[in-house]
């Protein structure tokens, strides 16, 4: 790795990331089982504060609180954080065998959610090759038919329209419904060639011998309340709302469509990073530029960019989501740049790269072979 003081040109910037784009076969096993073991820590918890209260005569309803924070952490957190990796997956990033990547995809992050990865990279990969583009760009079509853009938006206004309305049982509803179209129904469009990695014949069967067993075991435990409690209504209230609130964030009120401000970076504090930028999320406008960095490189990758003056000088650094992680920081909060004309927080208008090209259509490297497989 270079040093901090160095300045790379073009060809050393690749060279460097691509070091850095290597997924391996064990990390995420780690982060999928630490996530169900959130959940099934979060489910006993608050089970055993039910039993507790229901046992000492007292009423039902003061278990009420500790469900909604339960249901609160499953949706926001590890439904979400799982969805997270779904993102990785359909990107061949989860795992470097990219069978185990597609298995391991299916099985613990999507057919829970009903859905499968083939269908999610179908549109993933749509939304690469078109980002911010009104009409072509699949994410953005389906947001804008979810909720109406209008940007800027006053902070108040946001904390209600993009927040509190988000937590209604209808707008979760909204969200998963526009989702459902490119996550749990195949678009109307053909599988990208050569990345069908379990073929439709054997992707059906899998997938509806897992929601058989799924109603099997339910019903032999009788475990459909808690089902319903603690997976459904997560589902359809928490979940939907922390995943839009990151979309927003990653492409709301952009300026254009460009390499280094298509997106932004986010430094937050411990929770806003959590939740809301997980597993490399904190840096979506590297994530366009070479979508097959894993998570868990991205902060390495981003030191190298750094060295790297196109991207140094232009790209945009956001210093928290609703609240600034470090308070001496002139850099704007999420809510700060939503709040302003979409070019206000652009950095260096006047450097000239005109030289660097485009990096996310480059085909001069591998480094860059995913989103040249969703050109052709």
């Amino acid at each position: 790795m270079q040093s901090a003081a160095t300045t790379l040109q073009r060809r050393q910037m690749f060279a460097e990331i691509k070091q850095l784009c290597e997924p391996d076969n064990y990390t995420n096993w780690f982060c999928i089982l630490r996530e169900y073991a959130i959940f099934g820590i979060t489910v006993f918890g608050c089970l055993a504060a039910y039993q507790q209260i229901t046992a000492r005569g007292w009423s039902a309803w003061w278990a009420a609180p500790i469900y909604l924070l339960s249901a609160m952490v499953i949706g926001a957190w590890v439904q979400n954080r799982l969805s997270v990796l779904v993102h990785e997956a359909s990107h061949y990033s989860l795992f470097k065998n990219r069978l185990v990547n597609d298995l391991a995809a299916n099985f613990f992050l999507l057919f829970p959610v009903f859905g499968a990865i083939t269908n999610y990279r179908i549109g993933h990969w749509g939304h690469h090759r078109h980002v911010n583009d009104p009409e072509n760009d699949p994410d953005l079509q389906r947001l804008t038919r979810h909720q109406k853009r209008e940007f800027p938006i006053s902070r108040s206004r946001f904390l209600v329209d993009y927040v509190l309305r988000q937590l209604m049982i209808r707008k979760g509803i909204s969200y998963l419904a526009g989702r459902a179209l490119y996550v749990a129904i195949p678009m109307k469009s053909e599988p990208i060639q050569g990345h069908d990695m379990l073929g439709r014949p054997l992707l059906i069967t899998l997938r509806v011998g897992y929601l058989v067993a799924l109603c099997a075991t339910l019903t032999l435990l009788d475990w459909w309340t808690y089902y319903a409690l603690f997976w459904i209504v997560p589902l359809v209230t928490f979940y939907p709302a922390v995943l839009f609130l990151r979309e927003i964030a990653h492409h709301g009120n952009y300026p254009d469509a460009g390499d280094f401000t298509n997106s932004r970076v986010y430094r937050a504090n411990w929770l806003e990073r959590e939740v809301f930028f997980p597993f490399g999320e904190h840096n979506h406008v590297l994530h366009h530029m070479f979508p097959t960095i894993p998570h868990h490189k991205m902060h390495m990758a981003h030191e190298v960019m750094m060295q790297y003056p196109p991207y140094r000088d232009q790209v945009v650094i956001c210093n928290g989501f609703f609240f600034k992680a470090d308070a001496s920081s002139d850099d704007p909060t999420v809510l700060d740049i939503l709040a302003a004309p979409a070019d206000r927080y652009l950095r260096n208008q006047s450097a000239d790269h005109s030289s660097d090209g485009d990096i996310r259509r480059s085909n001069q490297t591998q480094v860059g072979a995913l989103v040249a497989d969703v050109e052709q």
